[in-house]
């Protein structure tokens, strides 16, 4: 008996600063996410910010090297608030809730709102967040999280 073997080469994926590489299933995505109008960042499952839209970058407060730099999400510079008149900051059980994280643990499609500090003013967004997968395997490879403000800019 004759025995066929299929080889289906992967597309090469860019390492990033840590020498990890990015998931290849993510590729596609971050070329969406980049040429997005709408408020988005596409996220590893590490939680490493792969791609943001412009319209995401300006609303989060995010310089043009955040892809390069690639920071975990809750480590890349943003102040995450409560929703109390005092405005306090997130403690680490109240950040694993926002929807972009949440997602990556639930995997699971996940909404939540969320208030940051960005130049003295607080903003507050809804937040979708979708988990994204590369079958066969069943964990979410990274996230594709929506931004929709809330009240004025």
């Amino acid at each position: 008996m004759t025995q066929l073997e299929l080889v289906i080469p992967l597309r090469a994926s860019a390492p990033g600063p840590d020498g990890r590489r990015l998931d290849p299933a993510l590729a596609a995505w971050r070329t969406a996410v980049a040429a997005s109008a709408d408020a988005c960042l596409l996220l590893a499952a590490d939680t490493r910010i792969v791609a943001v839209s412009r319209a995401a970058r300006h609303v989060l407060g995010f310089g043009p090297d955040v892809e390069s730099a690639m920071p975990r999400f809750l480590d890349a510079g943003i102040r995450f608030l409560d929703f109390t008149a005092g405005a306090h900051p997130l403690v680490d059980a109240e950040l694993a809730r926002l929807a972009p994280v949440q997602t990556l643990q639930t995997d699971a499609l996940e909404r939540s709102l969320m208030r940051i500090e960005h130049r003295g003013v607080h903003r507050t967004f809804d937040v979708t967040a979708s988990p994204l997968h590369s079958p066969p395997r069943l964990d979410a490879v990274g996230s594709l999280t929506f931004l929709t403000p809330m009240g004025p800019a």
